[in-house]
């Protein structure tokens, strides 16, 4: 199966603190894969560096390649235009500019050849909800309807990959499986994605494969029915309930 997205060997440092250690992974073409793991696995660490973006200045070794092409050596805005596209944690929108002049602060590259290509009208469609708000100001907005926004955003870049850290963070169960829900089709469509979440349970019933990392390492991966057997993750996230 083709690879959307691998990386190979990838380690993150931060002084002495080995973050992520020698992880591979892959996304297959029009897959969607999870990646869970309890607080301070590595997660968003390991995302962030898919992305070749960081809060700080880490070491970061190993290769990533999107569609067979070497990222390793561009910056975060160059691996974007390649269609690398990540949506980070924290549903960072501008809270003075409405739903509809955020998302016309991207525009769709001039070549998408290879690429998903979302209208406004698309967006819409996708999010009744933003389009009901369009004219509000993302400072009005309640923190789901935030997260639209930021993945509306990503969205009108015209992804090949979409990279998703953590969308679930502070947002109501209903809302968590209607946003995973709309990614599900969006995949279903074609589209790759690399799903970072702490809620297995959701994440389980959406992804085709799944990886669970634990300081930094890949423990244990495989096909998402598989997984959810899976000792580690039925004790330390699913219960005696589900097991």
């Amino acid at each position: 199966m083709t690879a959307a997205l691998q990386a190979s060997g990838l380690s993150v440092r931060y002084g002495g603190n080995l973050a992520v250690d020698g992880v591979d992974l892959v996304v297959p073409a029009g897959k969607m894969v999870g990646m869970v793991g309890a607080n301070g696995a590595g997660k968003s660490t390991l995302i962030n560096a898919l992305a070749g973006w960081s809060r700080g200045t880490p070491s970061v070794r190993g290769t990533v390649q999107l569609a067979g092409q070497s990222m390793d050596a561009l910056p975060p805005y160059r691996r974007a235009e390649r269609g690398l596209v990540l949506v980070p944690e924290g549903k960072g929108i501008f809270a003075d500019l409405t739903v509809t002049e955020n998302l016309a602060l991207v525009k769709p590259p001039s070549d998408t050849t290879g690429r998903h290509v979302f209208t406004m009208d698309d967006i819409y469609g996708l999010f009744p909800r933003l389009a009901e708000r369009r004219g509000h100001k993302g400072g009005m907005l309640s923190g789901g309807e935030r997260q639209m926004v930021a993945v509306s955003r990503a969205l009108r870049a015209a992804p090949k990959v979409l990279l998703l850290d953590e969308p679930s963070a502070g947002l109501a169960p209903r809302l968590v499986y209607e946003l995973l829900a709309t990614m599900r089709k969006l995949v279903d469509r074609g589209l790759s994605l690399l799903l970072v979440e702490q809620n297995v349970r959701a994440t389980l019933e959406l992804v085709d494969e799944l990886y669970l990392l634990e300081r930094g390492k890949v423990v244990s991966k495989g096909p998402a029915a598989a997984m959810k057997d899976d000792p580690r993750i039925l004790e330390a996230y699913l219960g005696t309930l589900t097991a």
